[in-house]
């Protein structure tokens, strides 16, 4: 497993400008965040937010304008794209970072889910039990494997290829999705508040061990708090006592830049 607690940085792109969002991709950057990630919402109101910029396309952006910060989307809704859509965005904001890129993937909501008004807005029908999301998302692992495969069909030869593998993270909130996110990726991510946390880490991890994982990415997501900046501190042992070698904070609005600064 990996030892260091790293910390990261997730904002709401649908609260803030291009011009807020480049400040705080540098600042971020400059204070050693581990990664920066956004959203996957088509609109803004399951965010609380006027709109929403469209993750790939700004991770595209942000790629080009950071050189060191590790970027991705927490997490991308396997219900919002073809995979193949998907494998061919995440290449290609692979390649313009120069492999930077973490990969966060999700199975989606409930079709009786307030996140769920986005996908029906669009006439977009999402499975109706939590067994065929999870069935989409297995799916969705396979098109990535066969699209980005070395030995891939000559049918893709000429598909967007990542310069190299981006580690895959799949947001849970189920032991069922914690094993798949332990057997077939490269990291799990929850809510730190999650009443079966530890339960659900511990599921996760055990199935990666038993996939002979040894760099299996632990993480969980929080609102950001000034007292989680300090891997030292009781939260955060109590959280790497449990395996979790990340933390990814969210901070409402537009992130404000005098609250960034880490404490090592």
């Amino acid at each position: 497993m990996i030892n260091e607690l790293s910390i990261d940085l997730q904002v709401n792109q649908g609260q803030c400008s291009w011009a807020q969002l480049v400040e705080i991709a540098l600042i971020a950057e400059k204070n050693n965040y581990s990664t920066l990630w956004v959203a996957d919402h088509l609109s803004g109101q399951v965010m609380n937010a006027p709109s929403m910029p469209e993750c790939f396309t700004l991770l595209g952006a942000l790629a080009a304008i950071t050189s060191t910060i590790s970027i991705g989307p927490l997490v991308a809704n396997v219900g919002n794209r073809h995979p193949g859509v998907l494998a061919s965005s995440a290449a290609t904001v692979q390649n313009i970072s120069g492999g930077r890129l973490l990969l966060g993937l999700g199975a989606g909501a409930s079709p009786a889910s307030i996140f769920a008004a986005e996908q029906l807005a669009l006439g977009i029908t999402l499975p109706a039990t939590m067994s065929e999301r999870h069935a989409k998302l297995e799916h969705t692992l396979d098109v990535l494997d066969e699209i980005w495969s070395p030995t891939r069909d000559e049918k893709f030869a000429t598909f967007e290829m990542p310069c190299k593998l981006p580690p895959r993270i799949v947001g849970v909130n189920s032991m069922a999705l914690a094993r798949i996110a332990g057997m077939r990726t490269d990291g799990i991510n929850i809510r730190a508040s999650h009443p079966q946390r530890a339960e659900i880490l511990r599921v996760a991890q055990d199935a990666a061990t038993a996939a002979g994982k040894s760099d299996f990415i632990v993480s969980v997501w929080d609102w950001f708090d000034e007292a989680l900046l300090d891997p030292t501190s009781t939260v955060c042992q109590e959280l790497a006592n449990e395996g979790v070698n990340k933390i990814i904070l969210l901070m409402r609005g537009v992130p404000d830049a005098k609250r960034l600064a880490i404490k090592r």
